[in-house]
């Protein structure tokens, strides 16, 4: 009879070590896969703060963006913060809206301007080009054509009186029909 129980007892404890050592095998994959799982999850939020980062240094795209009035007082005030006169402004031309893409119910379209401005130097334009580009993020510069202004030469060692043509483009998103 002690024998039956001792042999009960043993099988029990190897079944139990068999048990165990499955166990293990299992536990071991599981802490195998939380790792590589944790290593997504970190790269995954990673990434999602790039993303972030992106799209806050990307120039916010309006449904519409008449809403934020004229174009021309917008380039006064770009002048004004570039300590420009008035005068340097001699014409701008907007240019009609045009559809660029549909897709899904929005529409891609594209809005064009030409802005001349006269009698001023390099630095000046320069000044100009950076108060625009911290006022204007929607409206970018696409070319820019400078030639000697007419009029009186440069005075001796001083920048040469320019004409500046410059083309500016805004693009924004629209939902189909609105």
């Amino acid at each position: 009879m002690i024998r039956h129980v001792v042999m009960l007892w043993i099988l029990a404890t190897i079944a139990l070590g068999c048990a165990i050592t499955l166990s293990c095998a299992s536990a071991l994959r599981a802490y195998r896969s939380l790792g590589i799982a944790s290593i997504r999850l970190s790269e995954t939020i990673r990434d999602a703060g790039t993303i972030t980062e992106i799209r806050a240094r990307l120039p916010a795209y309006s449904l519409r963006d008449e809403a934020r009035g004229s174009l021309t007082p917008r380039v006064t005030t770009a002048m004004e913060r570039a300590g420009l006169p008035a005068a340097t402004l001699v014409s701008l031309s907007p240019q009609a809206e045009s559809g660029l893409a549909r897709e899904g119910g929005v529409q891609l379209s594209s809005r064009r301007a030409t802005l001349m401005l006269s009698n001023l130097s390099l630095p000046q334009l320069g000044r100009f080009l950076d108060a625009w580009r911290s006022t204007e993020v929607a409206w970018l510069p696409v070319s820019i054509d400078l030639s000697p202004a007419s009029g009186k030469p440069p005075d001796a060692g001083g920048d040469l009186p320019l004409r500046v043509v410059i083309t500016i483009e805004s693009r924004s998103l629209k939902e189909a029909g609105s």
